[in-house]
């Protein structure tokens, strides 16, 4: 019989979320945006609900604008941080953030 830990599990997924990327704030913090396959339930279902909002036809702009903000805050690590930092950026920074983050942690396009 195969016995898996949770702590292991757990481990194993936070060795791997330094694959994503790495975000300096604002205030000189860092914050760390995790790969899609370390981010765990919750926040990983909101993710993929905010990816599909991007790849539809049917959602406005402003929508969109909301549903980028919105995954790269859910896959932040300081999430607090992460909102203040967006709030501040103009639409171009928060772009250049999401796009190098799908890249980074490999997430198909929507």
């Amino acid at each position: 019989m195969t016995t898996l830990n949770f702590a292991d599990l757990k481990a194993e997924a936070e060795s791997k979320a330094s694959a994503g990327l790495t975000f300096i704030g604002p205030a000189g913090e860092t914050i760390h945006l995790r790969p899609l396959a370390t981010v765990p339930g919750g926040d990983l279902k909101a993710v993929l609900a905010h990816i599909d909002a991007l790849g539809s036809d049917k959602v406005s702009d402003v929508t969109k604008i909301h549903a980028m903000d919105a995954a790269l805050v859910a896959v932040a690590t300081d999430k607090k941080a992460m909102a203040a930092a967006l709030d501040e950026l103009p639409l171009d920074g928060r772009s250049r953030i999401f796009e190098a983050w799908m890249e980074a942690a490999e997430v198909p396009e929507a």
